[in-house]
């Protein structure tokens, strides 16, 4: 016996399940197939002319690719990028704090701290740091306005590597601090105000309450700053250290082949984006994991 269609609209009031009779149809895209197919049309065409245009010369590219040049360019890169980002954490972590703090003074301070070091372009901060015996030849320490002690060369003191290590890390540690401060600001005051009120210490508070809920929040911007900063790196160049982006253009300008030796660069810079995604999604694991623990 067929059972009878029932329409939505005719359906009685009652707790009783509806029925319909017919298969389900899932509903048609078209625009999705069309942008499928374009997008594979794109593709295809780009890999073509990526294999068949013997002007990308991938040979060059095979060639250069681990050259002791580039590889040690790599190594100067990752020391950069891992210094600057380090020191902009604690400074960041340190500024947040001070963003935060109920006195308008030591706040107002932070936040000029902030709008400086975000404001100017980080290649005048590297440059300014590593020539800066230009405007002080030696650097002393003593008592303000009174005798000094102990006097340095500035050109030793601050090499260049040391100079970009420090404009990158100041330039860093502004936009750490928005995150940490912003990730912060996004808890309740109240829940502080519990923890607080059940005679939790301020070392309590932060580990037990306002980690587990900022970590989460706080890792894929760090993560993209990182990522960031190793392209970022690349400023460098105007202050003769010779990182990987500085090693292939000193390569291409004696082969005469720049483009090639840019790809290079690329692979490279992709290779360190990937292997920094990688560790996110790990960190991002372990913090989950973590969390769910702490809460059970």
């Amino acid at each position: 016996m067929q059972r009878p269609t029932v329409s939505p609209t005719d359906a009685p009031l009652s707790d009783a399940p509806l029925v319909l009779d017919g298969p389900l149809v899932r509903r048609r895209h078209p625009a999705r197939w069309l942008a499928r197919g374009v997008l594979a049309l794109m593709l295809a065409l780009f890999v073509h002319s990526l294999v068949t245009n013997p002007r990308w010369r991938w040979p060059t590219v095979g060639r250069y690719l681990f050259d002791p040049q580039v590889l040690s360019g790599i190594q100067v890169t990752v020391l950069l990028t891992g210094g600057a980002v380090l020191g902009g954490l604690v400074l960041g972590a340190i500024v947040a704090g001070m963003r935060m703090s109920s006195s308008r003074a030591i706040s107002a301070l932070a936040g000029g701290y902030i709008w400086f070091f975000r404001g100017v372009p980080v290649i005048v901060q590297v440059i300014f740091w590593v020539y800066l015996a230009q405007l002080y030849p030696t650097l002393s320490l003593g008592i303000p306005f009174g005798h000094e002690f102990l006097y340095f060369d500035t050109n030793k003191l601050i090499a260049p590597m040391v100079g970009c290590t420090v404009g990158l890390c100041l330039n860093e540690s502004a936009y750490m601090a928005e995150i940490f401060r912003g990730a912060a600001a996004a808890i309740p005051r109240g829940q502080r105000e519990a923890a607080a009120a059940l005679g939790m210490t301020p070392a309590q508070v932060r580990r037990r309450v306002l980690a587990p809920q900022i970590l989460p929040v706080v890792i894929p911007p760090l993560f993209n700053n990182v990522v960031a900063m190793t392209k970022t790196t690349a400023v460098v160049i105007l202050a003769s250290v010779t990182d990987v982006f500085s090693a292939v253009m000193q390569i291409g300008s004696r082969t005469l082949e720049p483009m090639p030796l840019l790809l290079v660069a690329t692979v490279w810079y992709l290779l360190l984006a990937a292997v920094i995604t990688g560790l996110q999604l790990l960190l991002e694991r372990l913090v989950t994991k973590a969390t769910r623990h702490h809460r059970n």
